[in-house]
């Protein structure tokens, strides 16, 4: 029988505390410890983690270009 995961009440505070784990634990930071921790399904840890590298990722690039032409 599968498990339902519920759906956050609030999703900025379940990001926050995702992504500070996430960073914090380097070696435990595992999609299935992640979930089993959270209580979320891993398609939106996948998604929260994603999101936040990308903007780092575009930031990351906005700095190098702004620099570069200065």
């Amino acid at each position: 029988m599968k498990k339902k995961y519920r759906i956050p009440k609030n999703p900025e505070l379940l990001a926050k505390n995702v992504l500070e784990y996430y960073y914090n634990n380097p070696q435990a930071n595992s999609l299935k410890e992640m979930q089993e921790i959270f209580d979320v399904a891993h398609t939106r840890i996948t998604k929260i983690i994603s999101d936040d590298l990308k903007a780092k990722r575009e930031n990351s690039l906005t700095r190098r270009m702004i620099n570069k032409f200065l």
